[in-house]
């Protein structure tokens, strides 16, 4: 199965990408990428990826300045990671296989978004050189940099937020990643103020995390985050439902919410009728609820 999975998505690169009638790489990717979040089968997409990231690796490669094909690659490093994620939290029994394949699957997660983050790290250098090296930047080197940045920039900015907040949510026992949150909540707050509809809502559904990821007595603020995620399910008309998955995971359980927590959760597992764009990240979501809702007696 696995095997004739990348021979077809190898097919279908070939024939788009190398034929004089066809698509674009441009196309190619923005069509696999819609393919992927229509796609309701998880185990699909999870064997099926890995080829498409290693025909991205060759074209870059061979390429390596080209900034859509870095933001593709980015793109759908993320998407694996996601999957890997979901895979992660139903390993809850915790017997010495499980723990084995939760460190691999861990480390996994970890390459995939530093190397996601690395890639559009590179392509919005390769966009406007005055924005390279921002994730090595100190917080005020970063925030006046950040004075660049205008409405026209909102998608690629957007990006490397979603591809760093990634990373550190992988990196949370690190202290120095986490010295890194207040940029990714200035990249997210530079999205809100130009659109805060943007990808439905999904930089409130950032900075509810961002805000939620440390209690208030430590310098948290995750009453904030309640804020943006309440903001996050009216913008995305109530229809991402991770959006209520990550409210109960890190507000919630943060702020010892039982109640909450077992109304959000009930909420994703009585969702019906996702839109195509949604259809993959629900179908995680609802993987995850059931995972978050299998400890919630333990956690609370």
């Amino acid at each position: 199965m696995k095997l004739k999975l990348i021979s077809l998505v190898i097919i279908l690169a070939s024939s788009q990408l190398f034929t004089g009638c066809s698509l674009s790489i441009s196309n190619f990717s923005e069509n696999i990428t819609k393919a992927v979040k229509s796609n309701n089968d998880i185990e699909t997409v999870k064997q099926a990826l890995p080829a498409y990231l290693i025909l991205l690796d060759g074209l870059i490669e061979n390429d390596p300045e080209d900034e859509g094909l870095l933001l593709a690659s980015s793109n759908l490093m993320n998407a694996y990671a996601s999957l890997i994620s979901a895979d992660i939290e139903m390993l809850v029994n915790e017997n010495d296989k499980n723990l084995f394949y939760k460190k691999k699957l861990l480390r996994q997660q970890k390459n995939l978004t530093y190397k996601s983050l690395q890639r559009v790290s590179k392509a919005i250098c390769i966009y406007d050189e005055k924005l390279c090296d921002l994730t090595n930047l100190k917080y005020d080197d970063f925030y006046e940099r950040m004075k660049i940045i205008d409405e026209d920039d909102i998608n690629i900015i957007y990006m490397l937020g979603k591809s760093w907040a990634a990373w550190l949510q992988t990196n949370t026992e690190d202290w120095n990643a986490m010295a890194q949150l207040p940029q990714i909540n200035l990249i997210m707050q530079k999205v809100i103020s130009y659109d805060e509809t943007w990808d439905n809502g999904g930089a409130h559904m950032y900075l509810g995390v961002l805000n939620s990821f440390i209690p208030a007595t430590l310098g948290g603020n995750p009453e904030l985050g309640k804020g943006y995620f309440e903001t996050a399910i009216k913008l995305s008309n109530d229809e991402n439902q991770m959006v209520k998955v990550l409210y109960a995971e890190y507000y919630a359980r943060l702020t010892f919410d039982e109640v909450l927590h077992e109304k959000l959760l009930s909420e994703v597992l009585s969702f019906k009728n996702s839109p195509p764009e949604y259809i993959l990240i629900n179908t995680i979501a609802l993987q995850k609820a059931n995972a978050l809702l299998a400890t919630s007696k333990e956690y609370f």
